[in-house]
């Protein structure tokens, strides 16, 4: 398959691949398209996990109650939850 990409969206595709986080375009292009379908798959009570747990730390936020912020712990237990829900 081959496709094109508007300029924005190709100099994305090849930043990703220049920064070492994707080996090749198509590893750019297929991460979108799981993250999309996993989008697609959040069910209503999902959702209201993840407002009562936003709301939990803005509660906590506002208590003076922090802790630093990890993405790669965060992305990693998203992709947990996500291949829990593949094998259930």
């Amino acid at each position: 398959m081959t496709i094109s990409l508007p300029t924005k969206y190709q100099q994305y595709v090849d930043e990703k691949v220049k920064s070492g986080q994707f080996a090749d375009s198509a590893s750019v292009i297929v991460g979108a398209l799981e993250m999309m379908q996993a989008q697609e798959r959040l069910a209503p009570e999902d959702l209201e996990w993840l407002r009562r747990e936003v709301q939990r730390g803005l509660d906590q936020l506002h208590r003076g109650e922090s802790a630093p912020f990890d993405a790669d712990q965060i992305k990693a237990e998203g992709r947990r939850l996500i291949e829990s829900r593949k094998t259930s």
